[in-house]
């Protein structure tokens, strides 16, 4: 789940419709920027579907005793956690072998220096993992199609972090109030923004807008989420306040 506090209640989404509307932002990615372009389809599934492994667990939310609130991707139980990566990561692997080695250096990524001792162990199979898939897509040894991977994952990155500044912020908040993930732009740089980070800031409550953007036209995603109240939760336990409580859905246009 992503979860942001307000004021008496959680907001809360799954992060599978976090990672599909990051899809959608990568589809609109302008076709003169992305390097590689047969391998889009691919990427677009990687983007996509990255976070699939958190669709079982994110129906069954569970309540952070230490903390009092529900507990986020930040701050799930890492044993659990990484369990979800794998099985989302082995089921990518099912509809596209390129999007799944996409995925696991994606969260390689996260956990590389991680002291844990199931990270190390996650870390260690999914370099596995790598070797057989760069073996078998012919990668191995190819510089060219080397670099083209790096430049997929980072299109993966940007996109991923984009759909989590819709979610994390406050529709319409300020920059210096902003979630501290994205005050000073976002981390991946690219060529066609002079290798400096690309900024979004609030618009409006509907609208986001990227200092330089990728984006071949203004895309509108749909985003659901459920405003869960803590006196809900206090009564009737995190579960049933989260399955009673409707669905709702707000737009933001991306330009």
């Amino acid at each position: 789940m992503i979860i942001r506090k307000w004021e008496d209640s959680f907001i809360m989404i799954k992060q599978h419709d976090h990672a599909k509307i990051s899809g959608i932002i990568s589809q609109q990615w302008k076709n003169d920027y992305f390097f590689g372009i047969d391998w889009k389809d691919e990427v677009v599934v990687a983007i996509r579907e990255h976070d699939r492994g958190w669709i079982e667990a994110d129906s069954d939310p569970l309540w952070n005793t230490g903390q009092d609130k529900p507990y986020s991707f930040t701050d799930y139980p890492i044993e659990s956690k990484l369990a979800f990566y794998t099985k989302g990561i082995d089921e990518v692997e099912i509809k596209s072998k390129y999007a799944s080695l996409l995925c696991s250096l994606h969260y390689i990524s996260f956990l590389q220096n991680d002291g844990h001792f199931a990270a190390k162990q996650f870390v260690a199979d999914e370099r596995n993992r790598l070797r057989r898939l760069f073996k078998e897509l012919g990668i191995q040894g190819n510089k060219k199609m080397e670099t083209l991977v790096m430049d997929h994952l980072k299109i993966l990155k940007f996109c991923d972090n984009l759909s989590l500044y819709i979610c994390l912020n406050e529709p319409g908040v300020e920059k210096v109030n902003e979630h501290p993930f994205f005050r000073n732009g976002f981390p991946e740089v690219f060529p066609f923004a002079d290798h400096q980070p690309i900024h979004a800031h609030w618009m409006d409550l509907e609208t986001v807008l990227l200092s330089v953007s990728p984006l071949s036209k203004e895309v509108s995603v749909y985003l659901p989420f459920k405003e869960v109240k803590i006196e809900e939760i206090m009564s009737n336990g995190l579960l049933k306040a989260y399955s009673e409580t409707p669905e709702s859905t707000r737009e933001v246009k991306i330009k």
